[in-house]
């Protein structure tokens, strides 16, 4: 059993490298799974196996019927790149303000070198805030190599950053991965989020990786804590997470487990 899942692993590899390399271009229709396992030499199920996995990452398609397709970065389309937070409110179908702070250029940090595994870099750094009726909400720093500064002095704060990344760059945003940290928040931070006292937030670290496993895009934001949950729902191996928000009342948590509709798009 642990060869046959490390081999569907092995394919999923292999695919994506073709991927890469061009060998299937984006928008294409993979071979049949017949073909595939032929390829390979194994079973249609490996195959199916290795093909969820890349659907699950977002780097193929599968339509039941027609066939396997190679993701595009077309971002009128759900099936690549990481949800961001904007478009995470709008399927809660929450309003949300986003106003850009500052936008800077040039800074060297040591810190986003070993980030970006760059020897000696330059980063260019986008500041937001984000509220939701009048309610300062997040505190957003997002960071990209210079030579991507352009799309940080080009962007409007009407756009999603990670959909306005990929139609400016072309990369294909595969995976995210992200740390959450409970924080007592700064002077500074406190200030921009209207926040006094004793302050908490979740402070968000997250980064963005191409098909290239490369870090294209690293985000910093801090989550004030009054206003903002997560929710995460486990099915089998998957499990799905989504930030929650709160502006107005204190939430009875214990019966948000029983409202279908904070968890009927956690699947």
């Amino acid at each position: 059993m642990m060869g046959k899942q490390l081999r569907y692993l092995e394919i999923a590899q292999t695919i994506k490298t073709k991927i890469r390399q061009g060998v299937f271009p984006q928008g294409q229709c993979l071979p049949s799974q017949k073909e595939l396992a032929s390829i390979f030499n194994t079973s249609v199920m490996t195959v199916r196996g290795a093909l969820a996995e890349l659907a699950q990452e977002g780097i193929v398609n599968i339509i039941h019927g027609v066939g396997t397709f190679v993701g595009t970065t077309n971002v009128n389309t759900n099936a690549i790149g990481l949800q961001g937070f904007q478009n995470e409110m709008g399927n809660q179908k929450r309003s949300i303000t986003n106003t850009v702070l500052s936008c800077e250029h040039g800074i060297q940090s040591a810190r986003l070198d070993d980030l970006f595994c760059t020897s000696v870099g330059t980063y260019s750094c986008l500041t937001r805030l984000r509220t939701i009726d009048g309610t300062p909400v997040i505190l957003q720093r997002s960071y990209v190599k210079a030579v991507h500064q352009d799309i940080f002095s080009t962007y409007h704060a009407e756009d999603s950053l990670y959909q306005y990344f990929t139609s400016r760059t072309g990369l294909l945003i595969t995976q995210g991965k992200e740390i959450m940290t409970p924080v007592l928040l700064e002077e500074e931070e406190k200030r921009l989020l209207k926040l006094e006292g004793l302050a908490t937030a979740f402070f968000s670290q997250r980064v963005s990786i191409s098909i290239d496993d490369a870090i294209v895009l690293y985000d910093e934001a801090y989550l004030a804590g009054p206003y903002v949950m997560m929710a995460s729902r486990k099915l089998g191996k998957t499990s799905v997470f989504k930030y929650l928000i709160n502006t107005t009342t204190t939430t009875e948590r214990e019966r948000s487990f029983s409202d279908p509709s904070l968890w009927e798009d956690l699947v």
